[in-house]
């Protein structure tokens, strides 16, 4: 193949090593086809690794000898070295005697014309192209350069001139005879020229490939600057917003500043005038004092004895009163009320994030009209109760929670042994009002054989349903329990097919309790009249209508059944007679680890407390995500139970033991 070179082409910069900056001296390639001289790998191969110092990946190599020569920039940089060896009269080669008249393109010689009589007789270079000195240089001139022929690797004497299909190599005639017997071999030409094909049309893709990349790379920096816009209009939001807090809070911290100080003050003047009084009225005893005692000593040195007789009973008169008068004061040891620094509570926060993508998927699913608000995001934390205990108000492990027909949040205070009726108060410290869990009364239950320690609460009209099963390995009656709004017990049932009642709930229209048994994975309906045992519904297993230790339940207003498949990390929705209809395991690049409280609102939305994730999150009917409600294992360490309250308030208790109360 006649290949060619434009050498006015020629970039200096291509011929230079990266790393020596030097014309590359022996170029070898490696995996990711940049060259660099050997001697410079050599120093670049601590081990066996090489780190490319353009594209910076990393190469196994063993000996830097075997990595293949780049022979493209070899036969450049022989070009041009031939060109700066071309201008004046040239020696013969061969004799070392004649002016040179002809080139060997294939040996880079420079022949007389004797030599070259005799180059072109001898075997090994009587193939070889032969030019004119003359030609030569033209050739040099019009920067047209032919590349030296190329020998086979296997007989130094010939060219090659065929290439093997099979052993996907160049050989030449010889090679026929010896590995490459029956072989598919074709035309060098031919096969150079469906290589170069094959080569322009992967370089096109290539330019499209690259465009692309540019692009990408034209966006990219677009979108840092769009980034970097937002992040200092985000920075200044808070930065602003957080100043107009701190000011707000010194406000009322230097008002409440200012009603101390005038209280102390008010009670400082009080007990000084009162004090001042008491001293004014001893300044005057003491001088009416003085004064008596002057002029008693002055009568008695000075006057005579009828003197002293004739004013004797004046004077002993004058000396009984003086000897009344009250001079002890008695210090009633007031003191100014004590200061007693407080705890300020600050209820709310500075603000939350909330990513663009579940905006987004917020907004796409508001289709439904009677949703009340728009959501985009999460929760505030209204109310909640901080510390662990069992006075009122506290909880020791609190699970399932709901709400009683008066609006009251009922919670299942498991470790306490009680059910908890609570409610928010509101109270204020220092002029900053804040909010907390209160109770308003409480219900226990004695006289069984194994401790009562509530799972979940459910309640109808009149009566209040717990679960009493042995969550965590705590004894239990496994059994619901039914009892008045007083607390009295009015029925026990379930006790012989329940292993380990958890979750429940009520449905009114069909008149059926659905109990979650944990243990035997399924779900046990009873009659609400009479508390008769219907049938089970589900097994253990991960198809449909099965389960892998159930935990709660729930119901939507058409009376669809919403279980916690816990151990499937899943949410199954039923019909009422139990007939599996859809599941989900939330977002789709976001799943469930562990679900447990699930609670529904007016419009049939479903919460899930994704306990391991530390969050709960709101779905549609359907099972599509609309929003996080509150997330963060230090808002909600591993949430347990939820409910709704009247007002929308989303009510959860989490392994704290706490019971948090969170609104908009």
């Amino acid at each position: 193949m006649a290949a060619k070179i434009s050498v006015g082409r020629i970039d200096e910069d291509l011929l230079t090593c990266s790393v020596c900056l030097e014309r590359y001296k022996n170029p070898k390639i490696l995996p990711c086809h940049h060259s660099f001289c050997e001697q410079c790998l050599v120093k670049l191969r601590p081990r066996d690794t090489i780190k490319c110092p353009n594209c910076r990946q990393r190469h196994y190599v063993s000996n830097i000898q075997q990595l293949p020569p780049s022979t493209i920039i070899n036969s450049v940089i022989d070009i041009i070295e031939e060109q700066k060896r071309q201008g004046g009269d040239k020696t013969c080669h061969g004799c070392e005697e004649n002016s040179s008249t002809n080139r060997c393109v294939d040996c880079a010689m420079d022949l007389c014309t004797t030599c070259t009589k005799v180059h072109s007789k001898m075997p090994v270079s009587r193939h070889h192209r032969i030019m004119t000195v003359k030609a030569f240089k033209e050739a040099i001139r019009t920067k047209s350069i032919v590349f030296p022929a190329v020998h086979c690797t296997s007989h130094k004497d010939k060219l090659i001139e065929l290439y093997c299909e099979k052993c996907q190599i160049t050989i030449c005639h010889l090679c026929l005879r010896s590995n490459h017997k029956g072989h598919e071999l074709i035309d060098l030409q031919a096969a150079a020229d469906r290589f170069c094909k094959m080569a322009s049309d992967h370089i096109k893709l290539l330019k499209t490939k690259q465009s692309e990349a540019k692009q990408s790379k034209i966006k990219a920096i677009k979108r840092n600057g769009e980034l970097a816009k937002q992040h200092l209009q985000r920075k200044q939001q808070i930065k602003q917003h957080s100043q107009e807090t701190i000011e707000k809070l010194t406000k009322i911290i230097k008002q409440e500043e200012s009603s101390h100080l005038s209280k102390l003050k008010t009670d400082y003047d009080k007990m000084n005038e009162e004090i001042n009084k008491e001293r004014h009225q001893c300044e005057t005893t003491e001088k009416l004092l003085k004064s008596t005692i002057t002029f008693i000593n002055n009568l008695l040195n000075y006057s005579s004895a009828a003197q002293l007789m004739k004013t004797s009973k004046e004077t002993t008169n004058q000396l009984e009163t003086m000897m009344s008068l009250d001079t002890t004061w008695i210090d009633k040891n007031k003191s100014l009320p004590k200061f007693y620094p407080g705890d300020i509570t600050l209820q709310g926060m500075l603000g939350t994030f909330q990513s663009m993508e579940v905006d987004s998927v917020s907004h796409s699913h508001q289709q439904t009209q009677e949703s009340s608000h728009v959501i985009n995001a999460p929760m505030k934390l209204e109310a909640i109760s901080w510390l662990a205990g069992s006075f009122p108000g506290l909880f020791v492990n609190p699970l399932g929670v709901c709400i009683n027909k008066c609006g009251d949040i009922v919670v299942a205070d498991n470790k306490n042994k009680r059910l908890q009726i609570i409610d928010i108060v509101e109270d204020n410290l220092f002029g900053i009002s804040f909010k907390y869990v209160d109770q308003k009364s409480q219900l226990q239950f004695t006289g069984y054989s194994k401790p009562v320690r509530p799972i979940d609460v459910a309640v109808s009209v009149d009566n209040t349903y717990i679960t009493n099963g042995y969550l965590k390995g705590n004894e239990a009656n496994n059994q619901v329990i039914v009892c008045n709004q007083y607390g009295k017990v009015i029925k026990c049932f379930g006790g012989k097919e329940l292993q380990d009642p958890c979750g429940i709930a009520i449905n009114h229209n069909n008149g059926i309790v659905y109990v979650v048994d944990s243990d035997s994975n399924c779900i046990r309906l009873y009659e609400i009249t009479g508390y008769k045992y219907i049938k089970s519904v589900g097994s253990k297993g991960q198809g449909s209508c099965q389960f892998e230790y159930p935990m709660f339940i729930a119901m939507n207003s058409k009376g669809c059944l919403i279980v916690s498949d816990a151990g499937n990390d899943r949410i199954q929705v039923l019909t009422s007679d139990g007939l599996f209809m859809f599941a989900f395991s939330g977002c789709p690049n976001d799943k469930f680890d562990w679900p447990c409280g699930i609670a529904t609102d007016k419009n049939d939305n479903i919460y899930v407390c994704d306990s391991n994730n530390h969050r709960v999150q709101m779905f549609n009917s359907k099972g599509e995500f609309i929003t996080n409600i509150a997330s963060g294992r230090y808002v909600l360490n591993g949430p347990r139970g939820i409910a709704i309250t009247n007002d929308g308030k989303v009510v959860v208790t989490d392994a704290c033991s706490r019971v948090n109360i969170f609104s908009y």
